[in-house]
């Protein structure tokens, strides 16, 4: 079997049929502009090279369908590993987020399977990806937006990710293999 092209966006007023497998990652679509930060200095250090391969071992974001224009409908899927924390961040669009599995941690709620939450445009948040992980869809009536990260000190987000990721590995594991 041959490998499939890379879906395109679509032109509105017309049914479409996507694929999973034809789906571009969310940076090979250029739906999302690159971070900006809303605190000077906050992102100062460089990345340290082994956080950034862990954190993109860990996450997964495709975008199986979007249509042209700046009002077209768009899916992102994602996936986080268990443990993914995300910065304090918004993003540029109106997004109705649904829970396909595994689940998530948003301040004191725990959401689930067949959960879920809307977001209006700029509306900070962050969540954790479940001891489980999780994966969820992201709607847009949108087919490009930004994201700005509120976090004040991005060497204190990563210490906290990476122990939240350790923890996360460490939970599934014990899940996946109860002695």
């Amino acid at each position: 079997m041959t490998q499939p092209q890379k879906s395109r966006a679509a032109a509105p007023g017309k049914m479409v049929i996507f694929t999973a497998a034809a789906a571009p990652s969310l940076e090979e679509s250029g739906m999302m502009d690159d971070p900006t930060y809303t605190e000077d200095g906050a992102n100062d250090e460089p990345w340290p090279k082994e956080f950034a391969e862990r954190a993109m071992q860990g996450s997964q974001l495709t975008v199986p369908f979007r249509q042209e224009g700046p009002g077209g409908f768009s899916l992102v899927t994602v996936d986080f590993a268990p443990g993914f924390l995300l910065p304090r961040h918004s993003h540029s669009s109106d997004c109705l987020y649904y829970i396909v599995d595994g689940g998530i941690v948003m301040g004191k709620r725990e959401l689930g399977p067949g959960d879920g939450f809307f977001l209006p445009a700029d509306q900070a948040y962050a969540y954790r990806a479940g001891p489980a992980g999780v994966k969820l869809l992201e709607f847009r009536h949108q087919a490009a937006f930004d994201m700005k990260i509120y976090e004040k000190d991005m060497s204190r987000y990563r210490a906290k990710a990476e122990a939240c990721m350790a923890s996360g590995r460490t939970a599934h594991h014990a899940a996946a293999d109860p002695e």
